[in-house]
């Protein structure tokens, strides 16, 4: 078990537990568990019964019987309505501000989850319990919660770190090849953002992770995690520019992800943004010849399978144009000078952007 804790303010910290096969987390969180009144544990709906089974020996019921809520699969869970259940739920079974919400899922399950614990009597704690690769590596941690608008994503949300983060790679004992794979998009965006020995570590572990073996998986989940809560504790809400790069392939991602009808799973949606980043990157100067060809290669190396996307450059720029971190201006993109030198870069001309978007989608 390995636990790291980061102060982000004077009253906040970001703690986190990443390991394989952990039990009984209230034990070395005595504090967060010790006054909780009520316990409430979400998961997805069609969630299997190993993943509850193993959610349990993270936290055994010591006390009264949990209570539990499932949200419905996948993105349909991101929701103000689903928001507005939870919240409706918690409130009937008397819930209150010294209670706990534990979230268990996927990246759907903790965006909305937190969101809920957020607002409900203006803030309540949580622990955020991600269950897949691409949620143990990026979509589980942090703190940004929200739910998706007009066909948008994260277009309403809040920072809210949870109070704990637990990441056990033996929940991805059970994951299908393809699950794996869809988490390779945020895998390669800490490789190409992160310092040299992050790229190096991933770098050596990246096939063999993706193929399913335990201890690569468990090597990168520990790492990427453990450098995205660097990041968050000197960058809670995102306004220092610190947190930036870690938008890294997502704007055009995103809107992949959009036109696809949420057919693209995420991470590989992630995977075609990085790839129009890259290509952005170099078609203005920022990137030369020889990096461009060395990270791009890198994602050659993962082949990803057809995007299957209509090429509507219109509708694709107006969702990168409405995407939430172009702030005032027409787009805004995080690109690369080279390996671990990220940069922000807005109102790319549309030349460009057409020959990116054309390039990613080939």
């Amino acid at each position: 078990m390995k636990r790291s804790e980061f102060t982000v303010s004077a009253r906040r910290t970001v703690q986190a537990v990443f390991g394989r096969s952990l039990s009984d987390v209230p034990s070395a969180y005595p504090d967060l568990f010790r006054k909780a009144d009520k316990v409430c544990l979400v998961f997805g709906s069609g969630a299997p019964r190993s993943l509850e089974v193993r959610t349990l020996r993270l936290f055994p019921d010591r006390r009264n019987a949990y209570f539990r809520f499932r949200l419905p699969f996948s993105e349909k869970a991101k929701t103000m309505e689903q928001a507005a259940g939870l919240c409706s739920f918690l409130f009937g079974k008397g819930f209150s501000r010294d209670s706990l919400l534990i979230a268990a899922g996927g990246g759907a399950v903790t965006d909305l989850s937190g969101f809920a614990a957020s607002i409900y009597m203006r803030g309540m704690n949580w622990v955020s319990v991600p269950t897949t690769f691409l949620g143990q590596i990026d979509a589980g941690l942090g703190g940004k919660t929200a739910v998706n608008l007009g066909g948008a994503k994260n277009i309403a949300g809040t920072f809210w770190l949870p109070s704990l983060t637990v990441c056990d790679t033996a929940f991805l004992d059970s994951l299908p090849p393809g699950e794996l794979r869809s988490g390779s998009g945020e895998l390669i965006k800490y490789a190409m953002i992160g310092p040299a020995p992050l790229r190096r570590s991933l770098t050596r572990h990246m096939s063999e992770a993706l193929a399913g073996n335990k201890a690569a998986l468990t090597a990168c989940v520990s790492a990427c995690a453990d450098y995205k809560l660097r990041l968050v504790s000197r960058d809670e809400r995102d306004e220092t520019g610190v947190r930036e790069v870690l938008n890294f392939g997502h704007t055009a991602g995103h809107a992949f992800e959009a036109m696809s009808g949420g057919r693209l799973p995420h991470g590989l949606a992630v995977a075609r943004g990085i790839r129009f980043a890259l290509i952005v990157s170099r078609e203005t100067g920022l990137l030369g010849g020889a990096d461009f060809e060395a990270l791009n290669g890198a994602l050659d190396r993962l082949r990803l399978p057809p995007a299957g996307i209509p090429m509507d450059m219109r509708r694709f720029s107006a969702l990168v144009s409405r995407d939430k971190k172009a702030r005032s201006a027409g787009n805004r993109f995080v690109l690369l000078k080279g390996p671990g030198r990220a940069v922000a870069a807005e109102n790319v001309p549309a030349r460009v952007l057409r020959k990116a978007f054309e390039g990613a989608l080939k």
